[in-house]
Formats: structure tokens, sequence, C-alpha cells
């Protein structure tokens, strides 16, 4: 399998290419510090994926999956990043990547997911795949449920809160039921925990 890396951070290029070098399943053909350099680049080689960072100076990653697509359709595009929201994760796909990995996955996972895309599937690492999931979860809620979660959070009582919002116990009571349900949480205790964990960047 012929590949291209894309990384604005020589030292994530340079472990990559010695990690996958060492595989005779891959051969790495290249690597460039931005969009512009890896389009150059491709102009001249034979490649079958392209494995992209989101953000770099000058043309990021999106707008690179999207030029390589347009200019080299067969080429597959599997991103590699630290972001697993939901906007670059849709963006991504949308500009046609085949795959989505965290630079934080294993290099088994790594090299699992590249041989699935060249085979033709299209993959979504677990832990990016995660991260979309809870920040669609959360989407679910409206602004007053969002509210209700951080008064939760930081300890405030089911009578504290009514009176802070200026609604009856039995709403916030009724709303905390819902916002449990949405999120697939047990108790206050869990949903304080899935906030905090949430807000530090931690595995909810």
């Amino acid at each position: 399998m012929r590949l291209f890396l894309v990384d604005d951070d020589p030292l994530v290029l340079e472990s990559l290419s010695i990690i996958l070098g060492h595989d005779p399943y891959f051969q790495v053909l290249g690597v460039a510090n931005n969009g512009e350099e890896a389009l150059a680049s491709l102009e001249k080689l034979t490649v079958d994926i392209v494995l992209l960072d989101i953000q770099m100076p000058g043309m990021g990653g999106i707008t690179a999956c999207e030029k390589i697509k347009e200019t080299w359709p067969q080429i597959k595009v599997v991103m590699l990043t630290t972001f697993h929201d939901y906007q670059n994760i849709h963006l991504s796909l949308k500009a046609g990547a085949s795959g989505y990995l965290l630079k934080s996955d294993d290099t088994p996972k790594q090299k699992e997911t590249l041989k699935a895309v060249f085979g033709g599937l299209s993959i979504i690492s677990t832990q990016a795949l995660k991260g979309f999931q809870e920040e669609t979860k959360e989407a679910l809620l409206t602004h007053r449920e969002q509210e209700l979660m951080i008064l939760v959070a930081n300890g405030f009582s089911n009578k504290e809160m009514a009176e802070k919002l200026s609604i009856s116990e039995g709403t916030v009571r009724n709303s905390l039921s819902v916002i449990l349900e949405k999120l697939m949480l047990r108790d206050r205790t869990q949903l304080a925990i899935y906030y905090w964990q949430r807000k530090t960047g931690q595995e909810p």
C-alpha cells in the first residue's frame, strides 16, 4: 500500500514514517507539511492513501482533502487528527475522506484502519466516533436543559435551581428526568461527572 503523509508536526511525520515504514505492507512514498506541498508532490507520485492532518498552516486538511478527491478521485484520504468534534468529522466526510483516525489511536488500530480503507471501507475511529456521539447527544439538549446540567454539576439543589431559573421544583425534576434520558445517564451524580469530564476534555 503506497502512502503519503501530511502533517505540520515534523515529529508526527517522522514517527509515522518509521512505524509504517517498518511494516512491509506499507510503503511511505513521501511527506508534506501542509496542503499546498501535498498537492504539488502528488502530481509526481502514484499514491493509494493520503494520511492527512486537519489543522495546518496554509491549506488545511479539509480543503486539501476536497482538492485531492477532485483531482485524483481514486486516491483515498484518511484524516489523522486530535479533533473528534462533530464539525470536523462532518466536514471531513463531506470533503470525501474515507477514514477518520485520532492521533491517540494505537498503532495497530491505525494500521487496521488503513487496510480497511484500502479495501474499500469507510472507517471512523472508535474514539472519534464516541466523541461525535457524545456531542450529538448534547446537541439534543435545549438551552434550558443545558443550564440545568451546569447547575447540577455545580452542586445546586432542585430548590436552588428553581429559584435561580424562576421555575417550579416540579419543572426542575421533570427536566432533569428528560436530560438523564437524553444522555443515557442514571442519576444527577452521573450527570455532574459527565459534565465535568466533557468540560475538561476527558473521556466520559
